[in-house]
């Protein structure tokens, strides 16, 4: 297992996308606290933290599709599963590397963020910025949040085996149908009980239409087991080509 896991680690440091995105990683996240910095003087280190996560999970969405969905595009995933003909193995190999890759992004992201913030205001207001434990915790979650994203854009990509087809499916189901779910269905309340709504209870520590953080962190990380074991049995059991 430890040798197919670098094997995963080998070809996703060689993607170029992963390179690209962790780079455009670093200048939103710079300029999302540059300009946070820039609006008051008494923006915190944890606002910085959270402004830096919300694109976070995108950008681990897109890196993740396309090391599983893009093998099936180029067809390496022949030469992948002639190597490794248990293919629960490589589901799970996948999975790790991606959950490292998205927690990696969205720690640079938000130490770059910070580190943006902090310097505004001290340049531009004179302000000291005062630190608390709720920092380390935000980060701690903003990373957890971003290796669960990997991880289930990863069981998407297995599932739908399209880049393009799982990148939009996930930005689809984000951004439009939690929006329309509860206005179609006339229950206001499952909004939070929504992937998207219970990944932000997490990064905005729950709220007044949002679960609290830890019953967030349970209904995300179930949500993305069901995807994950969906995209593993589609995997297992469906002809590679």
């Amino acid at each position: 297992m430890k040798d197919l896991i670098a094997a995963e680690a080998l070809k996703l440091r060689t993607l170029l996308i992963s390179r690209v995105v962790l780079a455009v990683a670093v200048v939103i996240s710079a300029l999302g606290g540059f300009f946070l910095g820039d609006a008051g003087e008494d923006v915190t280190p944890t606002a910085a933290v959270v402004v830096s996560g919300q694109p976070m999970w995108f950008l681990a969405v897109i890196v993740a599709v396309l090391s599983v969905a893009g093998e099936f595009h180029h067809r390496t995933i022949r030469t992948t599963v002639l190597q490794t003909p248990q293919r629960s193995r490589v589901i799970v190999a996948k999975a790790i590397v991606v959950a490292v890759y998205g927690s990696l992004i969205a720690v640079v992201g938000s130490a770059v963020s910070v580190m943006a913030a902090v310097v505004t205001l001290r340049l531009k207001h004179d302000v000291q910025v005062d630190w608390s434990l709720d920092v380390v915790t935000t980060v701690l979650g903003v990373a957890a949040l971003g290796a669960a994203w990997a991880v289930l854009a990863a069981g998407a990509g297995a599932l739908l085996r399209s880049s393009t087809v799982a990148i939009v499916a996930v930005l689809v189901w984000r951004l439009v149908l939690e929006g329309i779910l509860p206005i179609v269905t006339r229950a206001p309340a499952i909004a939070k009980w929504l992937p998207g709504h219970a990944a932000d209870a997490v990064l905005y520590d729950g709220g007044p239409t949002l679960l609290q953080p830890w019953a967030g962190a349970l209904v995300f990380v179930a949500y993305t087991a069901i995807v994950v074991i969906a995209g593993s049995l589609a995997f297992v059991h469906r002809d590679p080509a």
